[in-house]
């Protein structure tokens, strides 16, 4: 999962600071970033960050990874 602060460059009508954004995504346990799609600010930011969170979850644990064995 990953925790994204929208529209970033409104910062009148900011509702939620940084800081409470980023302690969130830490009690929550994931990644954070802020965004602003009209400034494309970090817009590739939120899929790489869901996409490392993917690869992530899905690798093995280090005691199963092996090497490529050639035979």
């Amino acid at each position: 999962m990953t925790l994204v602060g929208n529209k970033s460059d409104l910062h009148l009508q900011r509702e939620i600071s940084m800081e409470e954004g980023k302690a969130l995504a830490e009690e929550w346990n994931c990644a954070w970033t802020e965004a602003s799609a009209r400034h494309n600010k970090n817009v590739n930011r939120c899929f790489e960050l869901c996409l490392e969170q993917i690869e992530k979850e899905n690798s093995p644990p280090d005691e199963e990874k092996k090497g490529c064995i050639i035979s």
